[in-house]
């Protein structure tokens, strides 16, 4: 089994033609919230503490990856996932699935057991936390099995995801929702 990047599992619950146009076709263009977020990661702050950039990986899942920040509060693990955008009320479902996925990734490979996380939304410079449940560890196997699914497909699935998403998505012109959303896509 091919290890898959621990990143496109955002990607994936976020959208899943996002996924297969980046991942599987190659799609990726550098539009401004991907430099901003390249930007955000390499000058994440860290305490002396804690550790910035760790490699995980789940070899059940077949997943590797960095996780952002591991903080450590009153001896308790706490995973930090850094993100470009605005918060919401809480942490948005593809950034908990994510951060959810990191923490099974640092309990199989590092013995580190975190039981929640934050998502840290830089234009808010707000967190939003997110507890670790058997629902949100439920959504990661189901986006790695979507994951795998599309990698097997000869073609993208359609858009899925409501017109609001695609609004500064990277890869909209390779997308091109309208089309779909109009049923050209019944035409190829």
């Amino acid at each position: 089994m091919d290890y898959l990047p621990l990143a496109r599992v955002n990607t994936v619950a976020y959208c899943p033609r996002r996924f297969y146009l980046e991942y599987i076709l190659g799609e990726l263009y550098a539009n401004h919230h991907v430099i901003e977020g390249q930007y955000l990661h390499e000058r994440a702050y860290t305490e002396p503490d804690e550790l910035s950039g760790l490699w995980v990986w789940s070899d059940r899942l077949g997943l590797v990856g960095v996780v952002d920040r591991l903080e450590w509060r009153k001896g308790e693990a706490l995973v930090v996932e850094y993100k470009v955008g605005r918060a919401s009320e809480e942490a948005y479902l593809s950034d908990a699935v994510q951060l959810a996925a990191q923490a099974l990734c640092l309990l199989e490979s590092r013995g580190i057991e975190a039981k929640r996380g934050f998502v840290y939304y830089h234009k808010s410079h707000v967190r939003r936390e997110v507890a670790f449940t058997e629902a949100l560890f439920a959504a990661v196997e189901k986006a790695v099995a979507r994951m795998r699914t599309l990698l097997g497909s000869s073609r993208p699935p359609g858009v899925e995801v409501p017109p609001a998403k695609c609004g500064g998505c990277s890869v909209r012109e390779a997308c091109q929702p309208e089309l779909w959303r109009k049923g050209v896509a019944g035409w190829v």
